[in-house]
């Protein structure tokens, strides 16, 4: 008796409060004072205070609907009644607060157990295979959960007594709780998480990791934001979208390459070009060309030394990580889409026509003639606007473009088929670009621990260069300079020593040929083996092969060619193929105490040849066979051969580590040991490790109660990059050959001598980066910002300096120097508007770098490119102590306005001029610059710093707007600071044999405009670089706009899911002060150091696209 009497003590407090908890949950009190405060925030209170888990549908409650109301210890039964509006009822059970439509039945009671159907799709309408049907509650084993394993993406759920909801959920979607009423079958919309965008999972180096567990700079791509960008390579579309990354045009051609700097410009004259990574394989792709934007899922780009360490001499310059789609939907999933538009020069100069040119001529003739009396030598109404050699030479090009893909998945396999075609007329007659790709992504596992993967690619391009020459140093045919007076179909320029034939333009579209054939394979077989929890193997093996064809041809019939010289040919070809074999052993586990650790252990070998030959041939004595017969030639001497073969061998041993503690705290170590044949015998091989801590703030128990916040992470990293980016062999000694001597027995004989010394101690170039970041996310990621700062030093670079003479050689390889980047990046997304049929995102970007030359050794400078002539002035060039980028030239002081002047300048020499007159009166107009020795000679040693081609800030903003089915997005990319050259009016010079900009109407006179300080008409001052070239590159660029409309048709037809029409503008719209075609151009190529120089680039296009997209 005495232990049932314990028993019934124990046993009657339990039963009361089990009988009057549902009574105890209405009485619970709440006090707060709500002001303009959204019902969501109202609802969170209440279940902070009640310790009530409340469940509604998102979609029957606006969450954003303001509410103010004062509450003091006030039953939350009458706060519901208060804060909730007529459309809805609730219901408290179970420590559980439900809240359903007013019109629907209440909750079933309880014993009224029934079976739940229904269907689970995303917000594009696809089946979500793999998706979680549940009732509050329960267990993943229970019956009443329904993982979604059909392709269909039906449930059946078997309800329990009294439940009155479900819950259905997927990784990376909004989880919805809806009220079951009284029906017996539900249809499920899910949508995706934009507060999970710090769950999203990142692509880094060998893996990939939640972007909140990221210790590394990492930025991820929205592709959706460029997937309507008509543009032949996805690096074009990227500009200013990517915080660090300053991708720049090399020119406005289709298929042109584009010249990509992480952070900035580290070497001199090795790569500084990103490593680029596709779906695991390094060097998968030539260039990003290669690549069909269709096909891309996610693009990563790593920037600190934590995250790009693990490629080691590979990761200096940052890394693009491309990932291509795969199946995610059971059911076949088909996407075709056609792409039409058009293109045009989206900016012209403002050069003078025939009229003007012919009153600048007649001012040249005035002052050459001494006789201010004589009588203008032509007359400008005679000519008209004459020819405008831009216009002749470019077109409205067409645009199309077509994509096919094919995806889905099942339990044990996935596929992913695309192909794709793109015929891209350029600008300038006779230019253009087509290409054919094809990809297949293959996925199966054999068994539970066993995953077969495999990717294939192919890419074929076939393009038409420019043939046209429009400026740079070419100043007696460039169009540029050609003068407006003569016509399209004359072949005599008059202005170049009195009457020489030359070579149009116009001439060379309608003659020239010129033809590029590339060919990219990439084949890759992975093996992903899982033998126990927690343990992954994966082997990765690849095979890529590139092929180039180059087919240049110049006919007898060109204008400039005499009777006899004949026809010239130039045949290319290449070939490259590389094998490589990435193979890692990874093991994570994650205990109950919160610690979670995660190792990584690879090897890596590439083993790369190529192979290349080229022919030119002069004085074909036929234009039937073009390239195809180079022997028919007058003479072998005609030949001009090369021939090449490189082998490059790299090995690696790389490791990584990550630990964490309950996400709080992070660490991270990284190491890679490479060795490369590029370098000397004892210097092959180098270690670059890297270490990086995270501290994420939101989760300390003094934040977890801050609901508005979701993250707020500090970062710190540090580590070493090499870079090994140099052409092969160059630390041997190196032979050339030669036919040119003297005649020895009526024969030339061939001679060896020696070209390159060699350095047996040449190494890699080393970078050490640190990297200090903040990663802060808000109102349930509403609203995330980034902020990083880094600082990188470079040193032993990889320079050629001259040498004495003496020596035998002109210049030796060898590592020497330092430079050095600092710099601070800001992303920021939000979703300013969140309704259900209208949304407002913003992206923003902000980047600053600035680079240096710290240390070039014990030369003076560096000159990497020369103004041209006899004098060749140094105009970009390194000097320790200046930016990398640094512009050269002398400081234009006018022109000679008064004799005065220009006598009291013999004592003072203060000023000198290109010429070397001595007469006052004819040096009258002449341009004169600041002699900064006051020796009176203009030498380079008045050369002066002019500024920097590097911009002082850079970045874009991105506003897209949702309002149900269409889709409205602007795109605006801006450049502010930052010099460039114009090289063209360097050319032009106020000469008299080119033509002129029209701002050159007003240049000095003594009696028109004698205040003036631009040149007199006829000076010719060409080819001296100096202030007066020199022009500000800031812009502004509308770089994309794009409407489109989805229509909806899966309630319609079972055929068709939706069809969207798009219509795009690209390169709307220019603001910038710099009086060239555009100043976002580096004609120097990928290859170079140099950005921002123009000789001559092929204009960009402003482009129109109307597109249409079936969805089966």
């Amino acid at each position: 008796m005495k232990q049932f009497s314990n028993l019934k003590r124990a046993f009657l407090p339990c039963l009361f409060v089990l009988l009057t908890l549902p009574a105890w949950g209405q009485m619970q009190p709440v006090t707060k004072n709500f002001r303009k405060t959204p019902l969501k925030n109202v609802l969170k209170e209440v279940e902070a205070q009640t310790g009530l888990s409340i469940m509604y549908d998102t979609r029957e409650l606006n969450l954003e609907r303001p509410v103010t109301a004062s509450f003091d210890r006030t039953p939350v039964s009458q706060v519901l009644r208060e804060v909730l509006d007529r459309t809805v009822q609730y219901s408290i059970k179970d420590k559980m607060i439900v809240i359903y439509k007013a019109s629907a039945t209440p909750p079933p009671a309880a014993g009224t157990g029934k079976t739940l159907t229904g269907t689970v799709l995303d917000e594009t309408g696809a089946p979500m295979v793999g998706a979680a049907v549940a009732t509050p509650g329960c267990a993943k084993d229970d019956a009443s959960s329904a993982p979604i394993n059909s392709g269909n993406g039906r449930y059946s759920l078997t309800l329990g007594a009294g439940d009155a909801l479900i819950s259905v959920s997927y990784l990376g979607y909004v989880t919805r709780q809806i009220v079951i009423g009284d029906r017996t079958e539900v249809d499920v919309n899910l949508v995706p998480d934009a507060k999970n965008t710090i769950n999203e999972v990142v692509v880094i180096g060998y893996g990939a990791v939640k972007k909140s567990d990221l210790t590394g700079s990492v930025s991820n791509v929205k592709m959706s934001d460029i997937r309507d960008v008509p543009n032949t390579s996805v690096d074009q579309a990227l500009q200013g979208r990517i915080a660090g990354v300053d991708i720049m045009s090399t020119s406005g051609a289709p298929g042109a390459t584009t010249s990509i700097r992480v952070r900035g410009t580290r070497s001199i004259s090795a790569s500084n070009e990103p490593l680029i990574v596709v779906d695991g394989v390094i060097d998968a792709v030539s260039d990003l060309n290669d690549i069909n934007s269709a096909d891309i899922e996610q693009i990563s780009v790593l920037k600190d030394a934590s995250s790009t360490a693990i490629y080691g001499s590979r990761g200096a310059n940052g890394v693009i990580i491309v990932t291509t789609r795969q199946g995610v939907t059971s059911k076949p999933s088909v996407t075709a889409k056609a792409e039409f538009g058009v293109s045009k020069l989206a900016r012209d100069l403002d050069l003078m026509d025939a009229q003007e040119f012919v009153r600048y001529l007649n001012d040249r003739n005035y002052f050459s003639s001494r006789d201010p009396q004589r009588p203008p030598r032509f007359d400008p109404s005679e000519y008209g606007r004459g020819t405008d050699w831009i216009d002749e030479i470019t077109r409205t090009a067409l645009y199309q473009n077509y994509n096919l893909s094919v995806s889905g998945r099942s339990q044990k396999s996935s596929y992913f088929a695309a192909l794709g075609g793109n015929d891209t007329q350029g600008i300038v007659d006779g230019s253009g670009f087509r290409r054919i790709t094809a990809r297949l992504n293959l996925s199966y596992d054999f068994a539970k621990w066993l995953t077969v993967g495999f990717k294939g690619s192919y890419t074929f391009r076939d393009e038409n260069p420019n043939r046209a020459t429009i400026g740079g140093a070419n100043i007696w045919d460039g169009a540029v300079y050609l003068a407006p007076t003569m016509g399209p179909k004359d072949y005599i320029n008059p202005l170049y020593e009195n009457g020489v034939r030359i070579d149009t333009p116009r001439a060379k579209i309608d003659c020239n040929e010129n033809e590029s054939e590339r060919m990219t394979n990439t084949d890759v077989l992975e093996f992903t083996i899982k033998p126990v929890r927690g343990l992954i193997i994966k082997s990765q093996n690849s095979y890529m092969v590139y092929q180039r064809h180059d087919y240049q041809f110049w006919p007898s019939y060109l204008p400039k060619r005499t009777e006899g010289e004949g026809a010239d040919a130039y045949r290319y070809e290449g070939d490259a193929r590389r094998l490589t074999s990435e193979n890692t052993v990874s093991y994570s586990k994650k205990f109950a105490s919160g610690h979670y650790f995660d190792a990584m252990a690879g090897f890596s070998a590439t083993h790369e040849t190529a192979n290349f030959f080229s022919l030119k041939a002069e004085g074909l004595l036929t234009d039937d066979l073009k390239w195809n017969n180079m022997n028919s030639i007058g003479s072998k001497e005609n030949y001009n051969a090369s021939t090449s073969s490189n082998k490059v061998v790299r090995e690696s041993v790389l490791m990584r580590l990550n630990y964490n503690y309950k996400s709080r705290y992070y660490f991270t170590f990284t190491g890679r040991y490479d060795g490369s044949s590029n370098f000397a015998e004892n210097n092959k091989w180098g270690f670059f490790p890297s270490a990086a801590v995270k501290w994420n703030a939101k989760n300390e128990n003094f934040l977890k109660q801050v609901r508005w916040l979701d993250e707020l992470s500090l970062r710190l990293s540090a580590g070493r990059t090499g870079n090994d980016a140099i052409a092969t062999y160059r630390s041997l000694e190196a032979y050339g050959t030669t036919t040119n001597g003297y005649l020895f027995g009526g024969t030339q004989s061939a001679s060896f001598f020696p070209s390159r010394v060699a350095n047996p101690n040449l190494t890699w170039e080393k970078t050490t980066l640190y990297n200090a970041g903040l990663d802060f996310s808000a109102f349930d990621g509403r609203l995330n910002i980034t902020v990083d700062g880094y600082y990188s030093t470079t040193r032993d670079l990889l320079l050629s300096l001259q040498t004495i003479h003496t020596t035998g050689y002109t210049s030796r390889f060898t590592n020497l120097g330092k430079t050095s980047n600092r710099g601070v990046e800001v992303s920021v997304e939000s979703r300013n508007i969140v309704k259900p049929k209208f949304g407002w995102t913003t992206s923003f970007t902000l980047s600053h770098n600035k680079q240096m030359v710290d240390d070039i050794g014990h030369e003076e400078y560096v000159s990497c490119l020369e103004s041209g002539g006899n004098t060749n002035y140094m105009m970009y060039g390194y000097k320790t102590g200046y930016p990398l980028n640094a512009l050269w030239g002398f400081q234009y002081a006018g022109v000679w306005k008064t004799t005065d002047q220009f006598e009291r300048n013999r004592f003072t020499k203060s000023y000198i001029s290109s010429s070397t007159g001595s007469d006052a009166q004819l040096m009258l107009g002449y341009p004169k610059y600041v002699d900064q020795n006051r020796d009176g000679i203009l030498s380079e040693e008045d050369l002066i710093y002019l500024g920097n081609s590097d911009p002082v800030l850079y970045g874009g903003l991105q506003n897209t707007f949702n309002i149900g089915g269409l889709r409205i997005g602007f795109y605006f990319s801006y450049s502010l600071g930052g010099k460039i050259y114009n090289y063209s009016e360097l050319a032009m010079a106020g000469g008299y044999a080119t033509n002129q900009y029209r701002y050159m109407l007003d240049a000095w006179h003594p009696v028109r405009n004698p205040d003036s300080d631009l040149p007199r008409a006829g000076t010719d001052d060409r080819l001296v670089p100096s202030s007066l070239q020199v022009h500000d590159a800031s812009y502004l660029r509308l770089k994309n706009a794009t409407v489109s409309y989805t229509f909806d048709l899966r309630k319609k037809t079972r055929l068709l899911r939706d069809i969207t029409l798009a219509v795009t503008g690209e390169n709307l719209w220019l603001w910038t002060k710099y009086n060239g075609f555009d100043p976002d151009v580096s004609s120097e190529g990928t290859s170079s150091t140099l950005r921002r120089v123009d000789m001559g680039a092929y204009p960009r296009s402003r482009m129109f696209v109307f597109s249409i997209q079936l969805r089966y």
